[in-house]
């Protein structure tokens, strides 16, 4: 599955889809320290995401703000896959990579929805690296290296696979 920040925050400020209250509840008094603290954490979550994005192109910021807050970071908090600095956990990445589903079937047969295979060029697998950037070193290392145990990888967009992760 291939996931392309500067694309979606595009599409998503273009589209202008988000309004009014984005769907969040009003907090109560008991909620409002936990909920700080998500909020927090949240909010350094789009940071990192936005700042390893291109938005130059994105009129407004605030929007593609809201975007990747709702699509991406308020969604992987709720799984507990969020630091306290917004560095993302492994889980995220590998729940995209998963989450995908392709179209299969033979000439005569139905099609039928099974998961997607693992972009390959020439042997190498092929990785959408965009969160990767902005998940722990230390757990991105740790993936490569298992991934690596079934051939060379590549990140998509031919940033070094030394360059990933966050400290």
């Amino acid at each position: 599955m291939r996931l392309n920040f500067a694309v979606l925050i595009l599409a998503a400020t273009v589209s202008a889809c988000s309004s009014g209250n984005g769907g969040r509840r009003p907090e109560t008094p008991s909620s409002v320290q936990t909920s700080s603290a998500a909020n927090s954490r949240v909010e350094r979550c789009v940071d990192l995401l936005l700042q390893h994005a291109r938005t130059q192109d994105v009129p407004d910021k605030e929007i593609a703000r809201r975007y990747v807050r709702k699509t991406y970071c308020a969604r992987f908090d709720e799984k507990g896959w969020v630091y306290d600095d917004g560095a993302l956990r492994i889980a995220a990445q590998t729940w995209l990579e998963h989450g995908g589903m392709c179209a299969a079937g033979g000439a005569g047969e139905p099609t039928r929805t099974v998961p997607c295979e693992p972009e390959r060029r020439g042997g190498v697998r092929i990785l959408d690296c965009a969160l990767l950037g902005v998940i722990r070193r230390s757990e991105v290392t740790d993936y490569i290296e298992q991934l690596r145990t079934k051939g060379p990888v590549e990140c998509d967009d031919g940033t070094a696979i030394s360059e990933l992760g966050v400290p």
